[in-house]
């Protein structure tokens, strides 16, 4: 045998580690109602810089963070860096809260120049929950002229977003994309940033541990997933079994602190609660936002959860088989998660 083939045998594998996390805070449900129009929340202090598009209105489509969401993702970098965790590469849902949430998190480990974004619309939410409403995403152009450093040439796994897609085609969806991420880097090992949504983390983690699906608790485990809260898989290189890290904690950081294991994996938060004085996640007595956007899309307020908004559609669209009707303002419409 070659002394090469020896080395090669002879060189220690590196496991994979891969970190999948929410979003932080979105503008529409901190600012709520007319923040697109100029007269009104444009200059919103909550409301940081954003690159330019050709409709200004579709930022109410497709929600950024606010400076309080960007201030969470920062965390989140500084938190995974100060336990071992560096970036090595990054994959991001097409929604640019969850890029902007990628970008932050690169910022504040310093490697925002040298780990580039993959926009992978495998990575975004059930299309089913948005009930009809348009998804005008920023184009790879758009977010580069933007300064956002997203990688051009990348090949996603899926090449769109289907939007006839409901919670059993989102586990799939899911499962297909963790197995092409994981056979990308597998021989490579190091640690892979995975920026979603709240439903990410149940899905993605199911899959890499080929669990079974349950669709009909996706919205519940999902709204119990608060802004950036992330969670950290391993894959062992020689027996190749998953893992969940737990975080060690510390009485001098409280963003070390473990939520409960409400779902299939542990959460962990950034920051405390007090962090956020402002935040809409802090005040239930917010007004709601409007009972219509457009007329083809008449969006009527629900009851809210600890990090946002429910909201009810009256779009004839397809909806969710898991998600019970209900009559509000004489008119019959489904309820819609909090993404």
């Amino acid at each position: 045998m070659r002394s090469s083939d020896n080395d090669n045998n002879a060189m220690p594998r590196k496991n994979l580690r891969i970190i999948i996390t929410r979003h932080g805070e979105r503008v529409d449900f901190a600012v709520g109602e007319g923040w697109t129009n100029p007269t009104n929340g444009r200059s919103d202090p909550r409301i940081p810089h954003l690159p330019p598009r050709l409709n200004y209105e579709d930022w109410e489509f497709d929600s950024p963070l606010t400076v309080n969401g960007e201030a969470q993702s920062l965390r989140v970098g500084q938190r995974l860096l100060r336990t071992g965790l560096p970036i090595d590469y990054c994959y991001s849902s097409p929604a640019f809260r969850s890029i902007q949430t990628a970008d932050k998190i690169l910022e504040s480990q310093g490697r925002r120049e040298i780990i580039p974004v993959n926009i992978e619309p495998g990575l975004f939410e059930c299309p089913l929950w948005y009930a009809g409403a348009p998804l005008p995403f920023l184009s790879i152009p758009e977010l580069m002229g933007g300064y956002y450093n997203v990688q051009p040439y990348y090949s996603p796994v899926f090449g769109g977003v289907d939007i006839n897609e409901d919670e059993i085609m989102y586990y799939k969806r899911s499962r297909k994309l963790i197995d092409a991420i994981v056979d990308v880097h597998k021989k490579m090992g190091g640690n892979i940033l995975l920026s979603g949504h709240a439903g990410s983390l149940e899905t993605l983690s199911r899959a890499a541990f080929h669990a079974s699906p349950r669709p009909e608790r996706l919205r519940e485990l999902a709204d119990r997933v608060d802004y950036c809260n992330y969670t950290i898989l391993e894959r062992n290189a020689i027996t190749k079994a998953w893992s969940f890290i737990p975080q060690q904690t510390s009485a001098h950081h409280h963003s070390t602190r473990p939520l409960p294991r409400a779902t299939t994996q542990p959460l962990y938060q950034p920051v405390p609660l007090s962090y956020y004085p402002n935040s809409s996640r802090m005040d239930h007595r917010r007004t709601h936002l409007p009972g219509t956007r457009r007329a083809t899309n008449q969006l009527v307020p629900r009851s809210r959860s600890s990090t946002g908004r429910h909201f009810s559609h009256s779009s004839p669209q397809r909806v969710s088989r898991y998600t019970n009707p209900t009559v509000v303002g004489h008119k019959r419409v489904s309820r819609r998660a909090r993404i």
